[in-house]
């Protein structure tokens, strides 16, 4: 039945699936429209026109003993909300240990021409918790199985000035390999180990734009099945819209490469890799200077340096280095970072760390916050800076501190409790760490 609703798609291969699973990752309604597959007319009732590259049939693919005629398309429309938990009873091989040792796998896949966009974690290859959808939400039979079971990675990638998308989607396959079918397959090959590889390079286009795309679908002798996926799409920046470089920053032979990667196997050993960070962000409308990779390097090093002369730290011990921050998913003028400290007792806390640039005032959060709790206390520095601070004894030693600086920049920390412990950092420490000098880009 699985199989049968994978052709309902013209790509057996669910090359078409992975295509529009990176799109509604992001929580979107799907609503894409497809050609016929014989001759390329699109299929235009909706919002989408979705184009494929004709297929030919009859038609000869090398690796493939028979080759089946594409199927005609039938559209699929959902919405998904949220991300889900990375530790799902019904997918006993993956676990966010997993998700971080495949994630820095994926990374260290990548060649060394090609460079990762510096991005937000959600954007750069960071393996998402597997997609677990209701039958109920679909209207046939097997449709849920098509999306659910799989976790999903992407990002942006760069080589030699251009810009292009990088998806890979693993999940565990306890079915036959998908037979090849004209259109989704241009070679298959087969290792001596029984490793299939199915490989295309193809395009589509959606309203008319013309997108170029390469995917190498990878079936292990594991029982593993790992689609990596890369195209000339720039996703860089939402608010530009999508421009095409006319150029994919990956060769198939790179792309098999990452699809064979021994660490995404379900069934690989967990290799210890940093933990991956819990989601964190700042108030923001995304509008303020951007901050470069350069710059939050800067951060990085000047919270480095302000926590190793922080009086009381020497027995605290981190999850990841204090140097940490990452751009959110909500502009690239705001960084965040998310740190569990840990005393020598087992006490443990959460350690919210946030800069935003161009930011003239308190953030409408401080200014909420404020209002609400009368604890907090607003002041202005001489020098034009406005502090807010709050202690919450009664609330495991949780705290919170920000300041916005003359040069429109806003540093944010704040601390609560894992479990029922005191939180280990004070209000007077995460001060001294927010207020280094070296953290005004100015």
């Amino acid at each position: 039945m699985v199989e049968d609703g994978a052709r309902r798609w013209r790509d057996s291969t669910w090359f078409d699936v992975v295509v529009i699973l990176s799109t509604i990752a992001a929580g979107t309604v799907v609503a894409g429209l497809l050609n016929d597959p014989g001759t390329g007319e699109p299929i235009a009732d909706g919002e989408y026109s979705y184009v494929l590259e004709p297929a030919q049939y009859p038609a000869q693919i090398p690796g493939c003993d028979v080759v089946e005629p594409p199927s005609d398309p039938e559209r699929v429309n959902f919405a998904t909300v949220g991300s889900g938990e990375y530790d799902n009873p019904r997918y006993p091989w993956f676990s966010g240990a997993k998700a971080a040792a495949m994630t820095q796998a994926a990374v260290d896949a990548l060649p060394n021409a090609v460079e990762l966009v510096f991005a937000s974690p959600s954007q750069s290859l960071q393996f998402e918790p597997i997609a677990d959808y209701d039958p109920s939400d679909f209207p046939q039979e097997g449709d849920a199985e098509l999306f659910s079971g799989s976790t999903n990675a992407r990002g942006s990638v760069v080589r030699d000035g251009h810009v292009g998308s990088l998806t890979v989607d693993v999940r565990a396959w306890d079915r036959p390999v998908l037979p090849c079918v004209a259109g989704a397959v241009d070679r298959r090959n087969t290792r001596p180990d029984g490793t299939v590889l199915d490989l295309l390079d193809t395009w589509y286009e959606i309203n008319g734009a013309r997108i170029l795309e390469r995917t190498v679908v990878a079936y292990l002798p594991d029982g593993t099945r790992v689609v990596a996926t890369a195209s000339d799409a720039d996703n860089t920046d939402p608010r530009a819209g999508t421009p095409h470089s006319g150029h994919i920053p990956l060769t198939l032979d790179e792309l098999t490469e990452i699809a064979t990667t021994p660490a995404l196997a379900a069934s690989a050993p967990v290799i210890p890799a940093v933990p991956l960070m819990p989601s964190c962000g700042a108030d923001t409308d995304g509008n303020g200077p951007e901050l470069t990779r350069e710059k939050v390097a800067r951060l990085d090093r000047a919270l480095e340096a302000r926590w190793a002369t922080m009086p009381g730290n020497s027995d605290l011990t981190l999850d990841r280095p204090i140097g940490s921050l990452r751009l959110t998913d909500f502009g690239k003028d705001n960084v965040c970072e998310v740190i569990t400290v840990v005393s020598p007792t087992g006490a443990a806390g959460r350690l919210d760390i946030a800069v935003v640039s161009g930011r003239s005032a308190p953030s409408p959060q401080d200014e909420y916050l404020n209002e609400i709790n009368p604890d907090r206390i607003t002041t202005t520095s001489p020098d034009g800076s406005t502090v807010t601070r709050a202690d919450y004894p009664a609330n495991g030693g949780s705290a919170y501190f920000s300041i916005t600086l003359p040069s429109t920049q806003q540093v944010i920390i704040s601390t609560t409790p894992i479990g029922e412990y005191t939180v280990p950092v004070t209000l007077e420490q995460i001060e001294y760490l927010a207020t280094a000098p070296e953290l005004d880009l100015s």
